[in-house]
Parts: structure tokens; C-alpha cells; sequence
């Protein structure tokens, strides 16, 4: 259970502090629930999907440290495959609702006067569109199910986390430390005279 709280809550947090505080598009009110769009930067594929990349982006950190810390023995090359699609899934997920959700918590003004000017809920555009190569070539994103691109970009952001997690840890799983040092056993540490010191 708390490995789940570490998983998904990080992405419930992001969502909601998206919701409260994405630009939101606004309409000038012609009445009857109508209204002519105002130009302005909040509108869903500019600053309203920025901010969602960052937020999410760092729940799918906190979700490979929950991971990291809680289960050890996924600290090898079995348990790249849970580090990546976990977070990557939960990434992809939580881009998926947060349209709907938000039009939910935060809805429009739909009785607004004539000239009023209405905040729209915020939307969620499209993470990754046309061609995947230089936008000329290769595969399209319009022939992978919706929200592929969202869970490519939370594996990637996974994936650079374990791999900086790696980098700097001294487990003994990976085999860290002097050459010839056994799993399970902790490395020796050499002294400040050189010599070869039993931790």
C-alpha cells in the first residue's frame, strides 16, 4: 500500500495542483452558454500542456525514488523493465484524466451575463504529434493508441532517473566499490595511509 501511495499520489498531487493553477482560456459570454474565444497563452498545447509536462515530469521522479528506496532487489537489470513502465504507465494515465478531471473539479460559469468574461477549464493537448522523425518521416504518432507519446515521455524521464540513481549509489547489488568485492558483502574502504580498511 505504501509503495502505491508513492506510485500514484506524486501524479494525484501534480494533477491538482495543474487544475488550480493552469492558465486557463477565456471566453467573452454572448449568453445562452456561447462565447467567442479571447486570444491569450492559456490555451490547452501551449503553457496549460508545459506545465502539466513539468508537474508530471516530476511525479515520475518521485515515483522511481518510492520505488527505489522501498525495493531494493529491483536494483538490476530485472527490474528495469518495473522502473520505466510503472512510472510510464501511471505518467500516461494521469495525462488521460486530467482533461475530464479538471472539467469536473473546475468547471466553466455556464449561467456567465452578456460581456462577461469566463475562465475556461484547463485542457491537456496532444504530447507528441506527426511524424516522429524531424516531423518529415518515420512512423506517426496517430498510428500508436492516445496517450503512447505520454507514456514514452514518462519512461524516458524514469529511465534518466535510475539511470542517475545508479550512478551515484553504493549498493551492493550493483556491485559497487573496490574490484572483487562479493553481493551482499559491503566493499572495502581504503584508509587514508592506502591501506585496504574492512568496513
Amino acid at each position: 500500500m505504501g509503495t502505491l501511495s508513492g506510485v500514484v499520489g506524486p501524479a494525484v498531487a501534480a494533477l491538482l495542483v495543474w487544475i488550480v493553477s493552469a492558465p486557463r482560456s477565456e471566453l467573452l459570454s454572448v449568453g445562452d452558454g456561447r462565447g467567442l474565444r479571447l486570444p491569450e497563452s492559456g490555451t490547452d498545447g501551449g503553457s496549460q500542456l508545459l506545465m502539466l509536462i513539468i508537474l508530471l515530469g516530476a511525479a515520475v521522479v518521485s515515483a522511481v525514488l518510492v520505488l527505489w528506496h522501498r525495493h531494493p532487489g529491483l536494483r538490476r537489470p530485472g527490474g528495469i523493465p518495473v522502473f520505466l513502465l510503472l512510472p510510464g504507465l501511471t505518467c500516461a494515465v494521469a495525462a488521460a484524466v486530467a482533461t475530464p478531471l479538471a472539467a469536473l473539479l473546475a468547471p466553466p460559469a455556464q449561467d456567465a451575463p452578456y460581456g462577461a468574461v469566463v475562465a475556461q477549464s484547463p485542457a491537456v493537448g496532444a504530447l507528441f504529434f506527426d511524424r516522429m522523425i524531424y516531423g518529415t518521416s518515420g512512423p506517426s504518432w496517430d498510428w500508436f493508441p492516445p496517450g503512447a507519446g505520454w507514456l514514452v515521455f514518462g519512461a524516458m524521464i524514469a529511465a534518466f532517473t535510475v539511470a542517475v540513481l545508479a550512478h551515484f549509489s553504493y549498493s551492493s547489488d550493483l556491485r559497487d566499490g573496490l574490484d572483487g568485492a562479493e553481493p551482499g558483502n559491503p566493499p572495502e574502504q581504503r584508509g587514508a595511509t592506502g591501506q585496504v580498511q574492512s568496513s
